[in-house]
């Protein structure tokens, strides 16, 4: 008898220890609570996507290993994306300035704006869009719309990361600046920008602050008279060896790699775990 209370005091100390342990915040495997937190991932393609068997060979090598990586955490958001590349272009040259009055009027932000919300909940730790190109606006202007949404509605905000490569968005837009001022706040966690364009890309921030100014920068990319502009050839000129930079990165794995080094490693959007399991899977690419 004397044996068995000594034994049951012996569990009770041990159980009691755990919960000490356990209740202690400094005691806490740190890398363990970031495996409990939901990272929901969006991409939104650049004007030229068609779907999973894009030609692209960055979109389609991006996606498949972020799917392989986030599983249901990721989410391709190409509803808002036009079967042809001119209407997304010009649509991104007519809103890539400033933030618009009424974007829930607009179809392709009001996609995409329902399409994240429709996919978070209660457990969401932080909102994550990564975006190319033609994306970038629409990132740009959705991004506005869930920091006023969690502003006006008071629900708790999110961290919300904003990641923004081979940007027709320029840095000294009102567009820009509006999003660099949630920042400031708080109200958007991470804005990545500097780190995914490409040196020599004149279509880095072609959106310029008017609307005149990126539609006429758009003519003059396409319509090359003396060889090159700004060091590049016309846009239409999509030969992955001699075309434009920005169409040879389009069709580059090695452009993939980069924004998952950026988002994954550098900045470690998606915790620690899967910065660890995307090193090791750079490695061996």
């Amino acid at each position: 008898m004397e044996r068995a209370s000594c034994k049951l005091s012996y569990v009770r100390v041990i159980l009691l220890s755990m919960i000490l342990h356990m209740a202690n915040p400094y005691a806490r495997d740190i890398s363990a609570q970031d495996d409990l937190k939901t990272h929901c991932f969006f991409f939104i393609p650049g004007g030229a996507y068609h779907g999973k068997y894009s030609p692209n060979a960055f979109t389609r090598t991006y996606c498949s290993i972020m799917k392989d990586l986030m599983g249901e955490d990721f989410t391709i958001i190409d509803e808002a994306v036009s079967r042809s590349c001119v209407r997304n272009v010009a649509w991104a040259l007519s809103r890539g300035q400033k933030p618009m009055r009424n974007p829930e009027r607009n179809e392709k932000t009001e996609k995409v704006f329902m399409t994240i919300l429709g996919a978070l909940h209660d457990e969401t730790s932080d909102i994550n869009i990564v975006s190319s190109s033609f994306g970038t606006a629409l990132t740009a202007q959705v991004g506005i719309m869930l920091a006023d949404y969690f502003i006006k509605t008071g629900r708790e905000i999110p961290d919300i990361n904003l990641v923004m490569g081979s940007s027709m968005i320029s840095k000294e837009s009102k567009l820009y600046c509006k999003l660099e001022e949630f920042r400031k706040e708080g109200i958007l966690t991470t804005l990545i920008y500097d780190e995914l364009q490409d040196p020599g890309d004149n279509v880095t921030g072609m959106c310029g602050k008017s609307r005149v100014c990126a539609f006429a920068r758009g003519l003059r990319m396409s319509f090359v008279i003396f060889g090159k502009y700004k060091g590049q050839p016309s846009i239409l000129n999509n030969n992955p060896q001699t075309g434009h930079l920005h169409l040879q990165r389009a069709q580059s794995e090695e452009k993939a790699e980069k924004f998952l080094e950026v988002t994954l490693i550098d900045y470690a959007l998606a915790g620690e775990v899967i910065r660890e399991r995307a090193m090791e899977m750079l490695k061996n690419l």
